[in-house]
């Protein structure tokens, strides 16, 4: 007697093969755009330099008066969250260009009428510009370090700004590809990172955000990149911890319990993360879709 199997198992071992092939196809883009980048490094020359050249000048010209000025005393450690993300964005934004130019050549249309999953074609970018960003960002954090910025952290506190700077270039990469897929232009998608500038600048990137104005102050409150600077520059100055320390020791308040401070901000960090990755990565399936049906 034959055992039939039954519709609800045949449909999740499909649903599963076709997950299994997207991850594949995925795959072997991203590793076509990191080649890419190995086969043409000066191109990449200019997502170290930018950054680097910003923290040296930002860093020289209001080091002298930031503890005056408004109570910060390691200035190159306030700005080393920012030279990351600036080389994190400038990376992340090249994909659009890529794909604008995968169109040119014809082989964006030669993908499409291959097996490879639609989807795919998104996810090997995000991967890759993940990747990617987690060299550009060791880079900047080896550069700081070596000039002396420190890293209240530690070890741990470095990893975890990598994993953060991954996700946010596979986050912004997203920007990049919803251009490209809407314009098909290449002076279009340049302006994916031009876009961050805005961000970068209604955050408190160059001072604290308690001296702001309080309609600057409103508009960073509602800017992810505040909530992910922070986080990161809480690693670089403060340390990460739930607890009210004094001298690496818990207080304890009147009860006897140790005092809880606020949710540290690495935690709104992540969470603005999630955010900006659900925006970015559902206008670029958005682009997409109207791209292929287009086609």
């Amino acid at each position: 007697m034959s055992v039939r199997e039954s519709p609800q198992l045949s449909s999740s071992a499909s649903q599963e093969a076709g997950v299994l092939r997207v991850l594949a196809d995925a795959r072997f883009l991203a590793g076509r755009a990191i080649r890419e980048s190995l086969r043409q490094p000066g191109v990449e020359v200019t997502n170290i330099f930018i950054p680097l050249f910003f923290l040296a000048v930002s860093t020289g010209a209001i080091a002298n008066f930031s503890d005056r000025g408004f109570g910060v005393e390691n200035y190159l450690a306030f700005q080393l969250p920012v030279a990351v993300l600036q080389a994190v964005a400038g990376s992340s934004s090249a994909s659009g260009i890529a794909i604008v130019l995968d169109m040119e050549r014809g082989y964006f249309d030669k993908l499409l009428l291959t097996p490879a999953s639609r989807w795919s074609l998104i996810i090997g970018r995000v991967w890759a510009d993940a990747v990617r960003a987690v060299f550009f960002a060791t880079i900047m954090l080896i550069a700081a370090l070596i000039a002396g910025s420190g890293m209240a952290a530690g070890v741990g506190g470095a990893i975890v700004i990598l994993v953060i700077a991954g996700l946010f270039g596979g986050a912004y990469s997203g920007i990049g590809i919803f251009i490209a897929m809407r314009t098909g232009n290449a002076q279009a998608a340049q302006a994916g990172f031009l876009l961050f500038f805005p961000l970068l600048f209604m955050a408190p990137a160059f001072a604290p955000l308690a001296i702001f104005d309080d309609w600057l102050r409103w508009i960073a409150t509602v800017n992810p990149v505040t909530y992910i600077m922070e986080g990161m520059r809480q690693l670089v100055i403060e340390d990460y911890g739930w607890l009210v320390l004094e001298n690496g020791i818990p207080v304890l308040g009147a009860d006897g319990r140790p005092i809880q401070d606020d949710p540290p901000g690495l935690h709104w960090a992540f969470v603005a993360l999630a955010g900006f990755s659900a925006f970015t990565m559902t206008i670029a399936a958005l682009a997409l879709r109207a791209r292929t049906r287009a086609d």
